[in-house]
């Protein structure tokens, strides 16, 4: 319960900062809710969508690959890699634009994942610790 209510502080301060910028973002778009961590897990672990378990081991994933690191990488945070969410949602829709030999699959590039798609994976990883 404790966690939880540490975890519903958070939210509500990220929509506080949202709205104090005067972005006009409501709970229920905002980035980093909980639902929407919830369904970019969900289509993270989805064998059809996402499929990251394909290569990435994930916290709670099970049968992970090992293509690509462990993710979140051990020391470093999808925050100090990326900086913004936006650029993890651009590098995610076409990762060799940012790494021009990046080994995966061009999830938005290749319409595999429409954009809230993406936008939700981005808002499962950026929750990562």
């Amino acid at each position: 319960m404790k966690h939880r209510n540490k975890q519903l502080a958070q939210i509500a301060l990220l929509l506080t900062g949202i709205s104090c910028l005067g972005l006009g973002v409501n709970a229920a778009a905002a980035p980093g809710n909980v639902s929407s961590i919830q369904a970019g897990k969900a289509i993270a672990f989805n064998r059809a969508q996402g499929n990251c378990l394909a290569c990435h081991a994930l916290p709670g994933g099970t049968m992970a690959g090992n293509v690509g690191p462990a993710l979140p990488m051990q020391g470093v945070t999808f925050q100090q890699m990326f900086q913004t969410k936006e650029k993890l949602v651009a590098f995610l829709g076409d990762p060799e634009k940012l790494f021009p030999y990046a080994n995966m699959p061009e999830f938005g590039k290749n319409k595999v994942l429409t954009q809230t798609q993406l936008e939700q994976v981005a808002d499962y990883l950026w929750s990562l610790k």
